[in-house]
């Protein structure tokens, strides 16, 4: 009897210690299909949600934190009624990403101020974070009212009042003890990087895609982090 071969496996194994997504063009995608705006944002968490499963249950990945950019400091400065119907939603959301780290084991980080928002949210927030300290997964980190620039300023203002050198800055930014992004992916066609993550994204590889955030599917993630690991990084040399 002739021996059977077995050929190796040809999916690529795609490693990388922190991916950041910037989820851009939940509005556009509402506009797009005639939606209210809160309906795209709706639409954006549920596409993150889905991916985060999948990614979790890819064995061709394997990941230990990722941060999504949910909403910015200057979002502030969109209509009231945008605002207080994208804070109502927040609530399902924080308690939609409590009940998917405890199916798929992933832990909670904030990333962001608590200036300005109500206190039930700083409540769910808390709780949540509480409730998933002690998972093993990957860490989800909620860039949620947040701002690279305030993120530096309020450290450099911690560095003062501790007395501590100026190299410490990067123990009192909200990553402290998590390792600089390897990829920031930017959907929705902008090229930039939006206030986020400046300090942690010196050494960054960037992905800018068109396609609106609810659009963007697992499979274009994946085609990205394959494009991710086909590069070479210099880190300046």
């Amino acid at each position: 009897m002739t021996p059977r071969v077995y050929k190796k496996s040809s999916v690529e194994k795609i490693r990388l210690n922190h991916l950041a997504i910037i989820m851009d063009g939940n509005r556009r995608w509402a506009k797009k299909h005639n939606l209210k705006s809160y309906l795209g944002h709706k639409e954006g968490i549920n596409n993150a949600i889905n991916i985060l499963k999948k990614i979790n249950n890819e064995r061709s990945i394997n990941l230990k934190y990722i941060t999504l950019y949910i909403f910015a400091v200057n979002n502030w400065k969109r209509s009231s009624i945008e605002i207080n119907a994208l804070f109502s939603f927040i609530k399902q959301t924080y308690s939609n990403f409590e009940n998917l780290s405890v199916n798929e084991n992933f832990k909670i980080k904030h990333f962001g101020s608590y200036n300005k928002l109500p206190k039930s949210i700083k409540k769910i927030i808390n709780d949540v974070q509480k409730k998933t300290k002690k998972n093993t997964g990957i860490q989800i980190n909620l860039a949620f009212n947040y701002s690279a620039r305030e993120e530096i300023i309020e450290a450099v203002k911690k560095i003062i009042v501790n007395k501590k050198k100026a190299n410490k800055l990067e123990s009192y930014l909200y990553s402290s003890g998590i390792p600089d992004p390897d990829l920031i992916i930017r959907t929705g066609g902008e090229l930039r990087i939006s206030d986020f993550l400046l300090f942690q994204s010196a050494y960054s590889e960037l992905i800018f895609t068109k396609k609106l955030w609810p659009d963007y599917k697992f499979t274009h993630l994946k085609i990205s982090l394959l494009n991710f690991i086909k590069r070479k990084r210099n880190y300046g040399k």
